[in-house]
């Protein structure tokens, strides 16, 4: 799992804003929590203290490190495949975008992954969900590059298809499946955001100047 969450922090592709409903339709129908609904901060109490989620990890942020949450949720599962278990992951990562000084750009990372009993027929229908997700995001994110894993350790067969707009640095949203040596079968969909003035954005400048300003204004109360 480490090395395809890796892929996921660094693999970016280089791809103006557009219609926005399949975006937030598809955050919306796979996240419990919603991170654009309201203020940032809310957000991560609601994720916090949800009842459906069993919290595996609660690392809070200090001078030293970043927040960090993970867990299992209790009956929740947002796939059309019956899945034996759904994973949540919400916190900050950093990336280097300059080594000789140590420029460091931090972000919020959210990833739901759903694992499934390791058949050929369920193999089948967890690329056929995978594929019908990145359908649905291509609408208003026509950019997107699809890399094979079939060279990272311990990985036997998957894909992760990065998904962004014209001129974007970043991908706002990543769509994957897997399935290792071990026999792990798995499909996720993950964010990565910014916040604003206590307001979650899309990562990879997914929206207009205009939009970006509107944010700026608002209260962060």
């Amino acid at each position: 799992m480490k090395h395809l969450l890796a892929i996921l922090f660094f693999v970016g592709v280089a791809a103006s804003a557009s219609a926005q409903e399949q975006f937030y339709k598809v955050v919306k129908e796979y996240f419990r929590v919603n991170p654009f609904a309201g203020r940032f901060s809310a957000f991560v109490n609601a994720v916090k203290t949800d009842p459906e989620l069993k919290i595996t990890d609660d690392t809070e942020k200090t001078d030293t490190s970043l927040f960090n949450i993970q867990g299992d949720y209790k009956t929740f599962n947002p796939f059309a495949i019956r899945a034996r278990r759904v994973e949540m992951l919400l916190g900050e990562k950093e990336l280097v975008i300059r080594q000789r000084n140590q420029v460091l750009d931090t972000f919020v990372f959210y990833q739901i992954t759903g694992f499934f009993d390791s058949t050929v027929q369920t193999a089948k229908a967890v690329q056929k969900e995978y594929k019908r997700i990145c359908k649905k995001i291509k609408r208003d994110l026509p950019q997107g590059e699809e890399i094979l894993l079939t060279q990272v350790k311990g990985i036997r067969n998957g894909a992760l298809t990065n998904l962004t707009s014209r001129g974007s640095a970043s991908p706002p949203i990543s769509i994957g499946w897997y399935l290792k040596n071990d026999g792990e079968l798995a499909l996720l969909v993950a964010l990565r955001m910014n916040y604003i003035n206590n307001r979650a954005v899309p990562r990879g400048g997914y929206f207009s100047l205009r939009q970006y300003m509107n944010w700026f204004t608002l209260p962060a109360d």
